[in-house]
């Protein structure tokens, strides 16, 4: 009785199943040469309710500061929740939202969201809302996608603490040929930035930068950039400028558990205020792989505040304990003067982990 029954339910199953079908073969819009009512082709979003989505939290303690006036709290730093889906075939959208703790207030900050068009045509592509300006290399990348602990000094003092993140347009053009070769132009709202005030969708800051990409053979690779960027400096009409050149090279061996990473930036500063001096600074880390899971770097800083007389400078030497490319331990020594800061010498721990899609990291 029992085999009756199943083979009666398995053969009403197999013709409601071919019913289903065939009445969908009718429906219009539904088959692949099928159009909807507005004329247009229609094409299956495969993640329109089910995006992306992926957390990194960042949790860290310092664990030695000679500046009794230093924050020694432990504790959750960051957590950033990043979501990215196929709006249509055309645009993808990406935001990533941080949640932090300043100042004993939680808070919740968009670092990026934009929709971004990848096959515009003829090497064309943008990115529209609020995103990472094109300018050197290191800025570009989200905190946990850092070699080291923190962002560069040149960053924060010309920048902003975690680099330039503003509303506005990026049009990209990748050249044809055989090497790798991309100009970036960008318009953006980015009255944040120390380096450029009174910035606003009318007056935008103007980014443009170029980079080319090339090997040495199948172990060695590198990556080239230059930016120019100007917008306003506040009133009277004047503009700041900024001239940047980044540089990373990368050293992968067949060997397993060998690699060496180089990184290198300089940023050179002219604020449009009257009375105000060009500023430089930049920075140079090398990372390099002791064993498979671990990681070994050192990193100088250097940077003159724009606009000010101040200059300070930083020696940091680290280790990366990193399991899978989904979480890693890290602690870092850092020595740093100035003319206006007392000598710190901190040592710091950092746990990170990543669950959910993890983002590609950039080269």
């Amino acid at each position: 009785m029992i085999c009756i029954l199943s083979t009666n339910l398995v053969a009403a199953l197999m013709v409601a199943i071919s019913h289903q079908q065939t009445e969908s073969k009718q429906l219009p819009g539904t088959g692949p040469g099928d159009s909807t009512a507005l004329g247009r082709p229609t094409q299956a979003n495969k993640n329109s309710f089910n995006p992306q989505i992926s957390l990194i939290t960042n949790f860290g303690a310092v664990l030695s500061d000679n500046n009794p006036s230093n924050d020694k709290s432990a504790g959750l730093r960051e957590a950033e929740l990043g979501i990215a889906a196929d709006v249509d075939p055309f645009l993808k959208a990406e935001a990533y939202i941080a949640f932090a703790t300043e100042d004993g207030k939680a808070i919740a900050e968009v670092e990026e969201a934009f929709g971004r068009y990848s096959n515009l045509g003829r090497g064309v592509s943008a990115k529209f809302g609020k995103i990472a300006a094109a300018i050197g290399r290191v800025q570009r990348n989200h905190a946990d996608q850092l070699n080291y602990l923190e962002y560069p000094l040149i960053v924060s003092d010309f920048l902003g603490e975690e680099g330039l993140r503003a509303g506005g347009a990026s049009f990209g053009y990748l050249f044809k040929g055989e090497r790798f070769n991309e100009l970036t132009i960008e318009a953006l709202d980015a009255s944040d930035a120390p380096l450029f005030a009174g910035a606003h969708s009318g007056v935008p800051v103007w980014v443009g930068h170029y980079r080319t990409f090339m090997d040495f053979g199948e172990n060695a690779s590198m990556q080239l950039g230059a930016t120019y960027a100007n917008g306003p400096s506040g009133g009277g009409g004047q503009r700041s400028q900024l001239w940047a050149a980044d540089m990373v090279y990368k050293w992968t061996p067949g060997t397993s558990g060998k690699s060496l990473v180089i990184e290198s930036e300089a940023y050179l500063g002219r604020p449009g205020f009257p009375g105000a001096k060009s500023a430089f600074g930049g920075f140079a880390s090398a990372t390099y792989q002791l064993k498979p899971n671990l990681f070994g770097y050192i990193k100088f800083d250097y940077s003159e505040v724009p606009g000010t007389s101040n200059k300070h400078k930083a020696y940091s030497l680290g280790l990366t304990l990193r399991p899978t490319e989904f979480h890693h331990w890290r602690v870092e020594f850092q020595h740093a003067n100035g003319n206006f800061m007392p000598n710190r010498n901190a040592l710091s721990l950092q746990f990170q982990m990543a669950i959910g899609a993890h983002p590609a990291h950039k080269y």
